[in-house]
């Protein structure tokens, strides 16, 4: 085996030392002050946040006088989803509200903010094709057309309890796409699958069909 050698690594400047004395001497540094005494909490009062149907019941009569508003929904079967205050902008000297509106009629939702004055103004109208979450009151409604039909009331027993959910859009050219539509499943809290599930259509107010328990 060959006899390997490796030359020293070269010499390196090392970094300086600091000296141990301070020139000149460091003077006037004031000593440590008293010890903090014993702190005191801080107690804050939280502002009570209006609720979304609280800040709803405050701008209905504006929306309902709105010449943009009217226009937009004219002639419409409609409901408002409902209301939260927009805190998303500092800069906003006056506090604002968003408004959901869904149009059954024409399959669309309606942004509407308004300023939160008094009295609240209309700032802007945005219309959307996206749908928002259901409402409260279209759970509701959802659960309510549900249990009408004959399926459900053959197999969904008085112990079962309803799980809403919005259904997802079909492709266009279906007869139900654009159409607001609600899954409804009864079954029991203990149990993975429904024992019946129902789709209702909230804008024309119908069920669309039944089924569960393993059915294709």
């Amino acid at each position: 085996m060959p006899d390997i050698r490796l030359e020293p690594p070269p010499d390196r400047p090392r970094l300086p030392e600091f000296p141990a004395t301070v020139e000149p001497a460091i003077r006037d540094i004031p000593g440590p002050g008293p010890e903090p005494g014993p702190a005191e909490p801080l107690v804050c009062e939280r502002a009570a946040a209006p609720t979304g149907e609280e800040l709803l019941s405050r701008v209905s009569p504006v929306l309902t006088t709105d010449d943009r508003v009217r226009a937009a929904l004219d002639g419409c079967r409609y409901a408002l989803l409902g209301a939260s205050a927009l805190t998303d902008d500092k800069h906003r000297a006056t506090p604002a509200i968003l408004v959901l509106a869904y149009d059954y009629t024409g399959g669309r939702t309606l942004e509407i903010t308004l300023d939160d004055g008094a009295p609240p103004t209309v700032t802007g109208l945005v219309e959307s094709s996206a749908q928002p979450g259901l409402s409260d009151a279209e759970i509701a409604r959802a659960v309510t057309l549900a249990r009408t039909h004959p399926e459900v009331v053959r197999r969904a027993t008085a112990d079962c309890v309803p799980m809403v959910l919005l259904t997802s859009d079909v492709a266009e050219g279906d007869e139900h796409h654009g159409h607001r539509r609600a899954y409804v499943g009864f079954g029991l809290p203990d149990e993975r699958l429904p024992r019946v599930r129902v789709i209702v259509d909230l804008g024309e107010e119908r069920v669309l069909g039944a089924g569960g328990d393993g059915d294709e």
